[in-house]
């Protein structure tokens, strides 16, 4: 037999047993998966997740975004869809920035991109592969993480269980690494049930040195998040598995508005107040009080102290209607229902499962005993 045909069978085997494998690890390729997608602004590379096919909404992290040293944003970014043959980002489009939150100590790093114009001759039809959320995960469930880690040359797939909800974060036993922030944790169904992010932490206040992890946070963090530009505004951005049951706990809501003319502070001073178009002021006490009616702190006014003297003081502002609360030094769990700060105690535990799924616990705020004067009790929903 011809040297040369000896040659070109070799070559045929070798090329075929390649594609063979080739197409076996395709094969593990879910086409749901091209939902998530590969970001890049300016010199930060991340991932996303479409979380809205017909508008083109992408959530990822806020710190992909912007430079979070200077707060400075990109005109744009790039936004890549995979090839589900190889999970090689092929497909691009440039994005345009819609909203951001970057406050790391309050473990907000969220971002919204909305997709444009194609940047290649190919593109995807519409509406863009995306992904629903379900917010009503348990632990032990099995999840995968996706991301464009080892240097977002291909989207990268791994695989564990939820061990449990503790803070608004997932704890998991899925590896989770740089290049996976503003990716997707997706339950058995693909639906993202969860966003990594990365989290730093100070080890020392003496070298003011930092531990970094990449952990995941709860979708529902985000949609708290998103509420503070409106009631339900995540709706404008999220589609939910289940629509009817993540809302069925608003029917308790009886009033949504501070009635704030200004949000203001004293140049000197950092108490934030709500100066109230009736001609009276409100107190937010702290932070975490604020940051459950707004986004972040852009949008208070710097005002003079005898300008804010004008407006009488009338009471302390609660935490926005539909917050979990406990005080501080007591087990019972309360849901806020208006803006005047009533309460209503949640039975049972099996209740809050029902209402706010497994996770529950995790968002329950801890009121500082001073505050818990500010709260009137009302009726407890019923078992």
């Amino acid at each position: 037999m011809p040297r040369f045909f000896l040659l070109f069978l070799g070559f045929i085997l070798i090329t075929g047993y390649e594609l063979r494998v080739a197409t076996a690890a395709n094969a593990a390729i879910d086409p749901r998966l091209q939902a998530v997608v590969w970001v890049q602004c300016a010199n930060r590379q991340g991932s996303g997740t479409v979380i809205h096919g017909d508008k083109g909404y992408v959530l990822t992290d806020a710190h992909v975004v912007i430079d979070i040293k200077t707060k400075k944003e990109p005109a744009h970014c790039t936004v890549g869809f995979i090839d589900v043959t190889t999970g090689v980002p092929t497909f691009f489009y440039q994005a345009a920035i819609k909203q951001y939150v970057f406050l790391e100590s309050k473990s907000k790093d969220f971002a919204i991109l909305q997709i444009g114009i194609s940047l290649g001759p190919r593109g995807l039809p519409k509406p863009f592969p995306f992904l629903k959320s379900n917010e009503f995960t348990v632990p032990g469930e099995s999840i995968t993480v996706h991301g464009f880690s080892q240097g977002g040359a291909k989207l990268v797939s791994r695989s564990g269980t939820i061990e449990k909800f503790q803070n608004g974060f997932i704890q998991t036993d899925a590896e989770i690494s740089p290049g996976d922030s503003g990716g997707a944790a997706l339950d058995q169904h693909f639906r993202i049930i969860g966003i990594p992010n990365r989290i730093v932490t100070l080890t020392s206040d003496l070298d003011r040195s930092v531990t970094v992890a990449y952990e995941l946070e709860d979708i529902r963090m985000v949609m708290t998040w998103m509420d503070t530009y409106g009631v339900n505004a995540h709706d404008e951005f999220f589609v939910h598995e289940d629509y009817q049951r993540y809302h069925q706990n608003a029917v308790f809501i009886t009033s949504s508005e501070l009635d704030c003319q200004y949000v203001a502070r004293n140049p000197i001073e950092t108490t934030v107040y709500c100066l109230m178009n009736g001609g009276d002021r409100m107190v937010f006490p702290n932070d975490a009080t604020f940051l459950s009616w707004f986004p972040d702190f852009s949008g208070v006014d710097l005002v003079s102290a005898d300008t804010i003297a004008e407006y009488p003081l009338n009471r302390n502002v609660t935490h926005t209607p539909g917050t979990l609360i406990k005080s501080a030094t007591s087990a019972q769990v309360y849901v806020v229902v208006d803006s005047f700060g009533t309460l209503r105690w949640i039975p049972t535990e099996e209740k809050a499962k029902q209402l706010w799924g497994p996770g529950w616990a995790g968002f329950v705020k801890d009121i500082p005993d001073e505050f818990w004067t500010n709260y009137t009790v009302g009726q407890p929903l019923d078992h």
